[in-house]
């Protein structure tokens, strides 16, 4: 397993306590340790689809480890959605590779931060918003719960931009 996920225990953690205890305080511990990872850079697996197929015809049987290779075409990678039986998507947060191998299709996949899938997943015209683990706990965080997380995490940023240096 990947090191830098290891501080995603905590989101996990969080998520199963709030899927528990739908409370208040739950809800805004989940906050804080989303927050908490953003704040730290902290990264998730994230799978993607090869929108143009250009990964079709790469013969990886005679790559070895560390071994270079050169594709055909350009790729266009695309966040993998996931949906339920009515066709609503959602982008996923997988917090390690062991929930991410739950997902039955994906090929590819990238490091990306926290505040990016979240963002994303605000941004996104396809999804409504996003799902912890979605083949283990699947807790949605809809995007307006998403929103209150995001502006607060912007508005850290802001505010610690804003802040003197203290070796000036």
């Amino acid at each position: 397993m990947d090191d830098r996920y290891a501080d995603n225990k905590y989101i996990k953690m969080a998520a199963e306590k709030f899927a528990a205890n739908r409370s208040e305080e739950k809800l805004f511990q989940l906050f804080n340790v989303l927050l908490k990872r953003m704040l730290d850079e902290g990264e998730a697996p994230m799978p993607m689809v090869d929108v143009n197929n250009a990964m079709a015809d790469l013969d990886l049987s005679n790559l070895g480890v560390g071994n270079t290779f050169q594709l055909k075409q350009d790729m266009r990678l695309r966040i993998d959605t996931v949906h339920n039986g009515t066709g609503v998507e959602w982008i996923p947060l997988y917090t390690d590779e062991k929930e991410m191998s739950l997902q039955p299709t994906t090929n590819i996949s990238v490091n990306m931060g926290v505040y990016d899938i979240l963002a994303s997943a605000l941004r996104s015209d396809r999804a409504d918003g996003l799902v912890i683990n979605p083949f283990s706990l699947g807790l949605i965080v809809p995007k307006d719960i998403l929103r209150i997380v995001i502006e607060r995490y912007e508005k850290m940023m802001k505010e610690k931009d804003d802040e003197p240096n203290s070796g000036e």
